[in-house]
């Protein structure tokens, strides 16, 4: 079983690779940060979060051109749908097809993420070294890998969901719009919920609701770290990270075994 699930996810790369999904991701961004390199003169303080805000949201945006294009392009069925797996891959179950196709873009995702956060770095440090301390006091690399590695959980969160979707709706389009949604969402919420704490009026019902709903749109600032790239302290992995990391796990496993199931239902003719 673990053979053919490899052997799918293989070939998930290899397409990948084949198409230039990741290339033309990359360029993009070096041409981001190249650019965002003229306008850091024109910061007066704080140069070190500001230049770090930058260089994970313009990988938080890479990534997600990744997922809402290529992701959902391999994920999505349709009729026109005519793929290279169906010729090279050995028969295969469903719930293989699932987590083949998963593990295959993860795959992806992880290079991605390497090379971005690799050139991220490298940025950062010509920056810190371009100005004088007084502008840039510290960064800390462990902390920029903690960064990179929410932001990588964050995506998984999304890959999971839209594999779900690519199962309930037929055609890229519908899942495009759906996985945009849901990222909105989970967004959103956590303000909604914010904004609601401190009223006495508000029904008990509703603010049960808003936790609930949690389960369903998890939030993603949880895993939002890029704020302490220059903080000189480390961040404590056994307070509330480790829960953290436990409930993506669980989140995951729910989201690809629901998939899972309704792939095994669902008539693909």
């Amino acid at each position: 079983m673990m053979r053919k699930i490899w052997a799918l996810a293989r070939l998930v790369c290899l397409d990948g690779l084949r198409r230039h999904a990741l290339i033309g991701l990359v360029l993009l961004a070096f041409g981001l940060e190249a650019g965002g390199l003229l306008f850091f003169e024109f910061i007066p303080r704080d140069v070190g979060r500001a230049s770090g805000d930058f260089i994970l949201s313009v990988g938080w945006l890479t990534g997600l051109l990744f997922l809402l294009f290529h992701a959902v392009q391999v994920m999505a069925w349709d009729e026109e749908r005519r793929t290279i797996h169906t010729f090279l891959a050995r028969p295969i179950s469903r719930t293989q097809y699932v987590l083949g196709i998963f593990l295959g873009l993860a795959a992806l995702l992880v290079l991605l993420n390497l090379v971005l956060a690799l050139l991220g770095y490298w940025v950062l440090v010509l920056i810190k070294n371009s100005l004088t301390p007084i502008y840039f006091q510290h960064l800390s690399p462990f902390n920029y890998a903690l960064s990179w590695a929410g932001l990588f959980c964050i995506e998984l969160m999304i890959l999971a969901i839209i594999m779900l979707f690519s199962g309930l709706v037929r055609g890229g389009f519908p899942v495009l719009l759906l996985a945009v949604s849901y990222a909105f969402i989970c967004t959103g919420l956590p303000v909604v919920r914010a904004s609601f704490a401190n009223r006495t009026d508000l029904p008990a019902a509703l603010q049960r609701a808003l936790q609930w709903l949690t389960a369903l749109f998890p939030d993603f600032s949880r895993f939002d770290f890029k704020e302490m790239i220059t903080d000189e302290s480390t961040v404590n992995l056994a307070q509330g990270l480790a829960t953290d990391l436990g409930l993506l796990a669980l989140y995951l496993i729910i989201a690809l075994w629901a998939a899972a199931l309704v792939y095994q239902r669902r008539d693909l003719k």
